[in-house]
C-alpha cells in the first residue's frame, strides 16, 4: 500500500520552512494517480506557500505498479541500497513478497531519480531495459572517443520525436541523442538470447556495470 509522511523543507527561494508531502512507498492500485505523477516528477514537486516557487525533492521511496507487477526501488543510499539487496524491505511484506520469491515479479534497484523515471519509460514501451543497457555501450564508447576529454557520461532512454533514442548528458550538459534502430534492437536481442534470463527473473540491478560485466568490458 502507498505510504507517505511529512517532513519540512526550506524554500530555496526565500528561505522559508514549509511541510512537503514525501511517498516512502507507492501503490498505483491505491493510488493510480500517482502512476503519472512518479513520470511527469509533479510527485517529488515542492511549491512553496510563501513565494510560489517551485523545487524538486529528491527521496527514496518503492514504486509498485500492481497491475504488471513491476516493483522499483529507488534507494537514495548506500544503506537504502543494501536494505533492498537483500529482501526489498517491503513495509507489508506478507502477499506481495511471496509472489516476489516465486518470481511472478518484474524487480529493479536503481540509485537514482532519473533511472526510476527510465525503467518505467522502457516498460512502458514493452522494451527490456538490459537490451537498452547493453546497446549504450556502443553508444558510449562512440561517444568517448569523439569526446575524450569528457569526464562523466550519463545515457538515459528517452522517446525522442517519436522514436526509442538514448539521452546523452556529458559533464552535467545534455549533448544530443542517439537513436536506437529497430533492427540493431532485434539483433541484439538474438544475440544475448542465450545468454540473457527472463527479465523478470534476472537480478534488480540492470545498468552499465552490469552490461560491461555481461559483454567481458572494464570501464
Amino acid at each position: 500500500m502507498s505510504s507517505r509522511s511529512e517532513i519540512t523543507v526550506t524554500c530555496p527561494n526565500c528561505g522559508g520552512e514549509h511541510p512537503a508531502t514525501v511517498w516512502s512507498s507507492i501503490d498505483t492500485k491505491q493510488d493510480p494517480e500517482l502512476k503519472k505523477a512518479v513520470r511527469d516528477r509533479s510527485a517529488f514537486l515542492f511549491t512553496c506557500p510563501s513565494c510560489g516557487g517551485k523545487s524538486y525533492l529528491d527521496y527514496g521511496l518503492l514504486y509498485h505498479q500492481v497491475e504488471d507487477k513491476i516493483i522499483i526501488r529507488y534507494a537514495d543510499s548506500d544503506e537504502q541500497a543494501e536494505e533492498a539487496s537483500g529482501v526489498l524491505s517491503l513495509e507489508d511484506p506478507s502477499r506481495m513478497l511471496q509472489d516476489v520469491h516465486k518470481g511472478n515479479y518484474l524487480i529493479r534497484i536503481v540509485r537514482t531519480q532519473n533511472e526510476l523515471r527510465e525503467k518505467l519509460s522502457i516498460f512502458d514501451e514493452g522494451l527490456d531495459d538490459r537490451i537498452i543497457e547493453i546497446f549504450k555501450i556502443y553508444v558510449l564508447a562512440t561517444f568517448r572517443n569523439e569526446h575524450p576529454d569528457c569526464k562523466s557520461i550519463e545515457m538515459l532512454y528517452v522517446k525522442y520525436q517519436g522514436k526509442n533514442s538514448i539521452q546523452i548528458i556529458a559533464d552535467g550538459k545534455t549533448c544530443g541523442t542517439a537513436e536506437i534502430p529497430a533492427k540493431f534492437y532485434t539483433e541484439l536481442c538474438v544475440k544475448y538470447s542465450g545468454v540473457l534470463e527472463d527479465m523478470r527473473k534476472d537480478q534488480p540491478y540492470i545498468n552499465r556495470k552490469w552490461a560491461l560485466d555481461l559483454m567481458g568490458l572494464h570501464p
